[in-house]
């Protein structure tokens, strides 16, 4: 095996080599949380770099909680708004044959209290960094995670819409699906909380619903920690 070998998945997708830009923020969004010429620039180059895969960074599902001010935020309401801008993103970082992930991401507790004062988490446990401010969250309804498994499936929707060749659920580095993993933060005693099988059921929700979705053949990928930030 080597380097410049390509790779192919069950799916069929066939990557052109081993290569992969990671998901990184940009922060480079508009004021409306919107991508733009940045995001098509900065992709292209990447892209004909030559790597096999290139993943965007923090597209949030929704703009209440922001990982930071510049990420792209998609949203039913405004969505068709950045339409044709998502579109040229797409195909820009999919040239000279780049598979094109898009990471979907909510940031839970770890919104910046100067995005949310209450920001949702699985449990009202807040986060403390020194040299960082953040609210202290808000322990979500079934209701509001229903309404975060929609946004992440319909966020997933839109991604293949408009030409991204794959995702990946960002469930790790602290933001709300790795919180829910977590038995440091998720003290839940219902359904989303508990055992470890209960802590994955809403990861594993919006893997199920995104998969019947996009179907069979469109990659979905998960981002996890390996040690959740424990020593």
């Amino acid at each position: 095996m080597h380097i410049k070998d390509n790779f192919k998945l069950e799916t069929g997708t066939t990557f052109k080599n081993r290569l992969c830009k990671a998901a990184m923020t940009e922060g480079i969004a508009n004021s409306k949380s919107f991508c733009n010429q940045r995001h098509v620039n900065l992709y292209d180059k990447w892209a004909k770099g030559g790597i096999g895969l290139s993943i965007t960074g923090n597209v949030q599902v929704d703009r209440r909680f922001m990982e930071g001010p510049g990420n792209v935020v998609i949203e039913k309401e405004t969505y068709k708004d950045q339409l044709d801008e998502l579109i040229s993103w797409a195909k820009a970082g999919k040239s000279d044959g780049t598979e094109f992930w898009m990471q979907i991401s909510h940031a839970g507790r770890q919104t910046p209290a100067s995005i949310s004062k209450e920001p949702f988490a699985p449990s009202s446990v807040q986060l403390k960094i020194p040299g960082k401010a953040y609210g202290i969250p808000k322990a979500m309804t079934a209701e509001d995670i229903e309404d975060v498994i929609e946004r992440f499936v319909f966020v997933a929707k839109v991604a293949k819409e408009v030409g991204f060749t794959g995702i990946q659920l960002h469930s790790a580095h602290g933001y709300l699906l790795s919180q829910f993993l977590s038995p440091d933060i998720n003290l839940r005693e219902d359904e989303w909380g508990g055992s470890v099988e209960s802590r994955s059921k809403l990861l594993v929700t919006i893997i199920r619903r995104c998969k019947l979705e996009l179907g069979e053949e469109f990659p979905i990928s998960v981002k996890l920690n390996s040690t959740d930030f424990q020593k």
